[in-house]
């Protein structure tokens, strides 16, 4: 990803990586997903995209990509303070927020607690907005015992790339060499991560995962949502099943849902061209 400006963030809790892509134009903040996510491999097509008549703020959020060392947890309440450090480091008294899964529940809870500093909100493949996970008490058990380490450990570069090629439902028109790419960063985020004796599955994921629901729930404050917000979801979406992002966008007073045919949880990299055209047309529509 070429960016504009690529830099630190020093925080009270440890070093933040991002990028600014664009030169003039509204300010976009985009925040990636758990696990082998980061601010380059989400938003490999859509960064460079809205760059084109937006600033565009990249982050890798904590624990994740170059964003190391990061010394407190990185759960709910740690990913939205956060998150407010970098607006002030930006000097963005107010943004649009594009988030996806880990991300778009960061952005959904901050802009629950600071209304006045978000003008749009895009949740992708949201986080935030479920009671319980699929199989969830086994999910509670993988993530909160010793298992969840070895399931970590037993992962190698070679089987991380093997991962993204066959579970990432790329469509037919994203280049081979584009799905390599991925893979190849898949596994260096891995290696990373093990390398500052991180954890594959991110703070948010063990943290916010309680035995028998999810700690991390803001379905019933979606009422409360001033900001026109879009939710993008991907038809197939196993960890997030769509019932969930139907009944908060029904629920937000400015709320809408665009269903992408055919992906998966990991939607922009999975349909590109589908997914930015939506954001595109919400953008436009609420400038």
């Amino acid at each position: 990803m070429t960016a504009h400006i690529d830099s630190f963030a020093e925080l009270p809790d440890g070093r933040i990586h991002y990028r600014i892509l664009g030169e003039t134009g509204p300010p976009v903040v985009l925040l990636h997903g758990g696990g082998i996510d980061n601010g380059d491999w989400i938003w490999r097509w859509l960064a460079h995209d809205l760059a084109t008549d937006h600033r565009v703020h990249v982050l890798d959020q904590p624990k994740h990509g170059q964003s190391w060392p990061w010394y407190a947890r990185a759960d709910q309440r740690g990913q939205e303070t956060m998150l407010a450090g970098m607006l002030d480091h930006w000097n963005l008294e107010t943004a649009t927020l594009i988030g996806l899964s880990l991300g778009a529940a960061t952005a959904l809870g901050y802009t629950l607690r600071h209304p006045e500093r978000v003008s749009r909100l895009v949740l992708t493949s949201s986080g935030g907005i479920q009671d319980r996970v699929q199989s969830h008490e086994i999910a509670w058990l993988s993530l909160r015992t010793p298992f969840s380490w070895l399931i970590g450990r037993s992962m190698t570069a070679a089987s991380m790339r093997r991962w993204v090629r066959r579970h990432v439902a790329f469509a037919d028109y994203v280049p081979t060499a584009d799905i390599e790419a991925l893979a190849d960063l898949a596994a260096q985020e891995l290696l990373t991560k093990r390398a500052h004796g991180g954890h594959m599955f991110c703070d948010w994921n063990r943290d916010e995962t309680a035995p028998r629901h999810h700690r991390a729930n803001f379905m019933s404050r979606i009422p409360e949502l001033s900001q026109p917000v879009l939710f993008v979801h991907g038809e197939n979406d196993a960890a997030v099943p769509l019932r969930y992002p139907r009944a908060a966008a029904a629920a937000a007073p400015r709320g809408r849902l665009a269903v992408i045919e055919d992906a998966g949880h990991f939607v922009p990299v999975e349909r590109p061209r589908e997914y930015g055209a939506v954001v595109r047309e919400f953008l436009a529509e609420t400038a």
